[in-house]
C-alpha cells in the first residue's frame, strides 16, 4: 500500500525506521517510580516529562476533528489550559491503546482539574482508519477527546513534523502492513507551545502529578 506520508518524504522515513524502534524501546525502560514528587521542601517538583528548548510551537498548526464535523482543531490549549497530544493508528496491537489507557488513569486522577485539561489524538494511518472508526476508537478511551485525521499527506507530515513525530507504514515482503512510529505524547499550552513531552512508559500517575504541576504554574504565571 502506499505510504501515508509525501511521496518524497518517503525514503528519509524508511531510513529512520530503526532508529525509531530503538528510540521506542529506550523510552519503555526509561523513568522511574518516584518521579513526579518534590524531593526535599526545599526543592521544585520533578517532572516525569521532559522539556525542549526551544520549545516547539505547534499553535498556527491545525487538523480536522472527525468527532467535530470534521471542523478545523488548532494544537493550542484554551486560555489557562492544556492540551494532551499524541499519534497514532487504531490497529495499533499494544503501544496506542496502552498510551490512551494511560492518559484515560491520568484524566481521572486528576479529579476536578480534568476539565481543565483536553486530549488531541492523530491518526498517522488514515487509508485505513476512516473517520468514524477513528472517532469510535478516540472515544472509548476519553469521551471527550478530540480525533483528529486528514486525508491530506502533505498536511499531516507538516502537523507530524511540527511535534518532531516520525512514521512508517508500508507492507513487509508477506504483504502485510507494518506501521512504526515515534510514541511520545506532548503537552500544549495556551500560547501553542509544547511544554513537556512524555515519553512512552511515562506511568499514568506521574502523568498526573506533572499536569497539576504545569497546571499550578500556569495560575501562578504573571
Amino acid at each position: 500500500m502506499k505510504s501515508a506520508r509525501p511521496t518524497a518524504t518517503r525514503n528519509v522515513r524508511r531510513n529512520l525506521a530503526t532508529v525509531l524502534i530503538a528510540i521506542t524501546f529506550l523510552a519503555a525502560c526509561s523513568g522511574s517510580g518516584t518521579i513526579g514528587t518534590a524531593t526535599s521542601n526545599d526543592e521544585a517538583p520533578t517532572l516525569a516529562g521532559y522539556e525542549r528548548e526551544p520549545e516547539p510551537t505547534v499553535g498556527s498548526i491545525s487538523l480536522p476533528a472527525a468527532n467535530r464535523n470534521n471542523a478545523t482543531f488548532a494544537f493550542q490549549a484554551d486560555p489557562g489550559e492544556l492540551l494532551m497530544v499524541t499519534f497514532g493508528f487504531t490497529s495499533c496491537p499494544d503501544i496506542c491503546p496502552t498510551t490512551l489507557a494511560d492518559m484515560r488513569i491520568a484524566f481521572n486522577q486528576l479529579g476536578a482539574r480534568a476539565d481543565q485539561v483536553d486530549l488531541a489524538w492523530v491518526s498517522i494511518d488514515p487509508e485505513r482508519d476512516s473517520a468514524e472508526a477513528t472517532a469510535s476508537y478516540v472515544e472509548a478511551f476519553v469521551p471527550d477527546g478530540i480525533a483528529l485525521r486528514t486525508d491530506d499527506a502533505e498536511q499531516l507530515f507538516i502537523a507530524a513534523d511540527a511535534f518532531g513525530v516520525t512514521y512508517i507504514i508500508q507492507e513487509n515482503d508477506a504483504g502485510e502492513t507494518e506501521v512504526a512510529h515515534t510514541p511520545n505524547v506532548f503537552v500544549v499550552d495556551d500560547t501553542g507551545s509544547v511544554i513537556l513531552t512524555w515519553s512512552f512508559g511515562v506511568p499514568a500517575g506521574d502523568m498526573a502529578s506533572d499536569l497539576t504541576i504545569l497546571l499550578d504554574r500556569q495560575e501562578i504565571a504573571p
